[in-house]
């Protein structure tokens, strides 16, 4: 782990996901595998340290049953240009998913946090 990334929030508190259907909601294991690839997916643009901007952007991920991304929308704004085009891109960054527990495609809604320590 480089400095940077050391910097960033702990991800604890990533698992307030939204999941569509009670199939998922039971499927702990499953959500842990998408919430440490998405953590280790994380950086902080190089830019937006500089500026020292911090925040929190919610993005809605869209993954299909065989677990690929299929869309990720902005839910909520972090309040720097920067840090929301990063939330954008860290879900498409992992390429692959673990194919979900269900067969069908689950919408999930994940905090993205940046803190300059």
């Amino acid at each position: 782990m480089n400095a940077r990334q050391s910097r960033m929030v702990a991800i604890a508190g990533l698992i307030s996901l939204l999941l569509a259907g009670p199939a998922c909601a039971a499927d702990p294991a499953w959500q842990a595998k998408v919430v440490k690839l998405v953590t280790a997916n994380y950086s902080y643009p190089r830019s937006a340290e500089l500026r020292r901007e911090q925040g929190r952007a919610i993005v809605k991920v869209v993954i299909s049953a065989t677990g690929k991304p299929v869309s990720v929308q902005l839910i909520q704004s972090s309040g720097s240009e920067i840090l929301d085009r990063e939330a954008l891109r860290i879900p498409m960054k992992v390429g692959t998913f673990p194919a979900t527990p269900t067969g069908a495609d689950i919408a999930i809604v994940l905090p993205i946090n940046w803190q300059i320590g």
